[in-house]
C-alpha cells in the first residue's frame, strides 16, 4: 500500500480522535474528506465504515469496509468488524466467514471470537456459540458483553441456571446496566421467579426510562404475576417509544390474549407479522392469536409457516400440538405433545438408566414408575392411567404432589401412591404421567372414560359432611376462580358478584374455594354461601366436602377434575378460547361421564354462561 502523505497523516489522526469520542457524524465527514483525494487509503475506508455503521448506515457502513479488504484482505480487525457489519444487515453466514478470516489473522483476537458468538447465536448454532463465547472470555475475562450473549445462548438452550449466572457476572462487571438487568429479568421470569424478575426489570428502567427490552420484560413479570392489565400499561409504553419492534407487538397481542381481547390481538400480531415476515416467533404469535379466536385450523398453518422459517422453534411445536388435541387430532396430537420436553415448564423429562414406556413392551410383572409433572388438575385428569397399567398387570408406583396423596392412598393396594419428590428404589421401566395417553395409543373413541368415576374420599369424612350441612335441600358446590398465578386467569375465573343471579332461595351453597381474593371477600360475606375453605386442608379434604354434595359448578380449574374424578355430577364454566381437553363445540366431555359444559360464546362472556346455568338450575 501507498505510504500517505504527512498532510493526510494528520487529517487521518483528527478523523479517528472524532470516531473515538464517539462523533460519528462528523467523523464520517471527515473520512470522506480524506478518500475525495485518497480514494484508495485502506484506514479512511475502513474507519469511515464503522463511522457509518455506528450511525445506523448499514449498508454503506458494510460497502466501505468491503472497499477496505480489497485493498488489505489480511487485516484481522477489519475483517472483524466487516463480519460485525454484516451480522447487523442479518448476513449471518457471510459474517461468520468474515469473522472465521479475522481469527484466522489473529486467533487472540477477543472480540472476532465475540462477534462470531453472536453470528453463531443468530443463525441457532447455540453449543457453537457457546463454546465461541467461552473462547472470548478465555482470552478476555472481563468483558461483560461476552458474558452476557453467552448467558443469551445458554437461555435459548433453556439452561435457565446457567443463563442466571451469566446475566450476574455481566452485572458483576457492568453493575447497572440495563440491558444486563433486562434479561437477568427474562431469564427470572422463566425459571418462574416473577417477583424476583419485576424487581430486576424496574430496576433497570431506573436506570433507563424508556429501554424497550427492560419494558419488555417487566410485561412478561407482570403476566407471571398474573397482573396483564399492569402489563397492558408497560408494553404501552414500550409500543410508544418502539412502534417498528415486532417483538413489541407480540408481547401487546399476548397481553391482549390474556385480557380477554382476542380480536384486538390478532390486529397487533398482524403487526408483528408485517414488520418481520421472516421471523419465526411473529408468524407463531400470529397463529397464537388465531388459535385463540378458535380459528385452531387457520392457526395451524401458521404454526407450519413459523416452523418452515425455524424447524425447532419450540413455542411453535407447542402450541402447534395443543391446537391439534382441541381440535381431537389425538393420534397426531398426543405424539406432537411430547415436544413440551423441550420446554422447561414441565417436569417430564426427567433422565432415569431404565427405558422410558411408550407402550411398546408389555407391562405384565413390569414395575412401571409413573410420576406427576404438571399442575394437580392434570395429575387428577389422567391419574386414571395409573389404574390401567396396573390392570394391563404392571406393579405400578404413582408419585403425586403433596397436596394430592392422601387422596390418592385410595389407588392402593393396586397402585402404590409416593410423595412428589420420591421415586422407588427399583423398577424396570418409568412413564411422565401425560406421555400416558400417547403410549396408550389413546383415541377419542378409548378415552378410559368410568361412569363413576376413579377416586373415593374417606367415608366416615363425607358422612361428617353429610351431618352437618342442611338436609332436604340441593347442596350445589362453587368454585368461581382459580390461581392468580394461572397464566390464563383472567380468562378463566371471574368475581363472585358476577354468579349473584345463581343465588336463589332454596338450594345450598358451598364454596369450595381454598383461597377467597380480597375482591370478592366482600361478596362472599354478603351471601348466604358456606365458607369452609379453613377446613380443607388437602385435596382429600375437599374430596369429602364433594362427595356430599348434588352438583359442583366450577371454572376451569383442579377442583373441577377432582369433582369428575369422584364421579359427581360437574358444570364447568369454560372460556371462549377453551384448554386443549375440553375439545370444541360440544356440551360434555369424553373424559369424565358425569360432567356437562357451559362455555362462553365470545371471548368474557360470563353473563351469558351465568344465564344458561340459571335456566338448567330451575329444570
Amino acid at each position: 500500500m501507498k505510504q500517505p502523505s504527512r498532510a493526510t497523516s494528520r487529517k487521518l489522526a483528527e478523523a479517528i480522535a472524532l470516531l473515538q469520542r464517539s462523533e460519528f457524524a462528523a467523523a464520517r465527514a471527515a473520512f470522506g474528506s480524506i478518500l475525495k483525494l485518497d480514494p484508495r487509503n485502506f484506514d479512511a475506508l475502513h474507519f469511515a465504515g464503522i463511522a457509518a455503521a455506528q450511525m445506523g448506515h448499514l449498508e454503506e457502513g458494510e460497502a466501505l469496509i468491503r472497499r477496505a479488504l480489497q485493498i488489505n484482505p489480511r487485516h484481522a480487525a477489519a475483517q472483524s468488524n466487516h463480519g460485525s457489519a454484516l451480522m447487523r444487515l442479518n448476513r449471518h453466514e457471510d459474517a461468520l466467514t468474515s469473522l472465521d478470516r479475522a481469527i484466522a489473522l489473529d486467533p487472540k483476537a477477543a472480540n472476532a471470537h465475540q462477534n462470531r458468538g453472536v453470528a453463531l447465536m443468530r443463525m441457532k448454532r447455540l453449543k457453537d456459540s457457546v463454546a465461541a463465547f467461552d473462547r472470548a472470555i478465555a482470552l478476555k475475562s472481563d468483558n461483560a458483553e461476552s458474558h452476557n450473549d453467552r448467558a443469551c445462548a445458554l437461555m435459548d438452550q433453556y439452561k435457565l441456571e446457567d443463563a442466571l449466572a451469566g446475566f450476574e457476572k455481566a452485572l458483576s462487571l457492568h453493575p447497572g446496566s440495563p440491558y444486563f438487568l433486562a434479561n437477568k429479568a427474562l431469564v427470572l421470569t422463566e425459571l418462574q421467579r416473577p417477583a424476583e424478575a419485576l424487581e430486576a426489570a424496574e430496576a433497570a428502567l431506573l436506570e433507563k426510562p424508556d429501554d424497550t427490552s427492560a419494558l419488555i420484560a417487566r410485561t412478561q413479570a407482570l403476566l407471571a404475576l398474573g397482573r396483564p392489565s399492569d402489563g397492558l400499561c408497560a408494553i404501552d409504553r414500550a409500543l410508544k417509544i418502539n412502534p417498528e419492534l415486532a417483538e413489541v407487538h407480540l408481547w401487546h397481542s399476548t397481553t391482549l390474549i390474556l385480557l380477554g381481547q382476542p380480536e384486538k390481538a390478532l390486529l397487533a400480531a398482524e403487526t408483528a407479522r408485517s414488520l418481520a415476515p421472516k421471523d419465526a416467533s411473529a408468524h407463531r404469535g400470529y397463529g397464537f392469536a388465531l388459535g385463540n379466536l378458535n380459528r385452531l385450523e387457520e392457526a395451524m398453518v401458521s404454526y407450519d409457516h413459523a416452523l418452515t422459517l425455524q424447524p425447532d422453534e419450540r413455542e411453535s411445536l407447542w402450541n402447534r400440538a395443543l391446537a391439534l388435541l382441541v381440535l381431537g387430532r389425538f393420534e397426531e396430537g398426543w405424539l406432537a405433545y411430547e415436544y413440551r420436553n423441550l420446554r422447561h415448564k414441565t417436569l417430564a423429562a426427567r433422565k432415569y438408566p431404565k427405558p422410558l414406556w411408550w407402550g411398546k413392551e408389555p407391562l405384565k410383572d413390569q414395575r412401571l414408575y409413573i410420576y406427576w409433572e404438571q399442575g394437580l388438575g392434570d395429575t387428577i385428569q389422567f391419574a386414571r392411567y395409573a389404574l390401567l397399567a396396573a390392570a394391563a398387570g404392571a406393579k405400578v408406583a404413582f408419585s403425586v404432589q403433596g397436596p394430592l396423596l392422601r387422596l390418592f392412598k385410595g389407588f392402593e393396594p393396586d397402585v402404590t401412591v409416593i410423595g412428589q419428590n420420591e421415586a422407588p428404589t427399583e423398577f424396570d421401566l418409568h412413564c411422565p404421567l401425560l406421555t400416558l395417553p400417547l403410549a396408550f395409543g389413546t383415541r377419542l373413541e378409548t378415552i378410559p372414560a368410568l361412569e363413576n368415576g376413579y377416586l373415593t374420599a374417606p367415608p366416615e369424612d363425607v358422612a361428617r359432611w353429610d351431618q352437618r350441612l342442611p338436609a332436604g335441600r340441593r347442596r350445589i358446590g362453587l368454585v368461581w376462580s382459580g390461581s392468580q398465578m394461572h397464566a390464563n386467569d383472567a380468562n378463566r375465573s371471574l368475581a363472585l358478584a358476577k354468579m349473584a343471579p345463581l343465588f336463589q332461595p332454596g338450594d345450598v351453597w358451598v364454596s369450595l374455594q381454598k383461597e377467597v381474593r380480597d375482591a370478592d371477600r366482600t361478596a362472599l360475606e354478603a351471601s348466604d354461601i358456606l365458607d369452609v375453605s379453613a377446613e380443607l386442608g388437602d385435596f382429600a379434604d375437599t374430596a369429602a366436602l364433594i362427595s356430599s354434595l348434588d352438583l359442583v359448578i366450577s371454572v376451569d380449574t383442579s377442583v373441577a377434575h377432582l369433582a369428575g374424578a369422584l364421579g359427581k355430577p360437574t358444570w364447568v364454566m369454560v372460556p371462549f378460547a377453551p384448554d386443549f381437553r375440553w375439545l370444541l363445540d360440544r356440551e360434555d366431555t369424553p373424559w369424565y361421564p358425569k360432567m356437562r359444559l357451559f362455555r362462553q360464546s365470545r371471548a368474557g362472556d360470563w353473563d351469558g354462561v351465568i344465564a344458561r346455568i340459571g335456566e338448567a338450575l330451575r329444570v
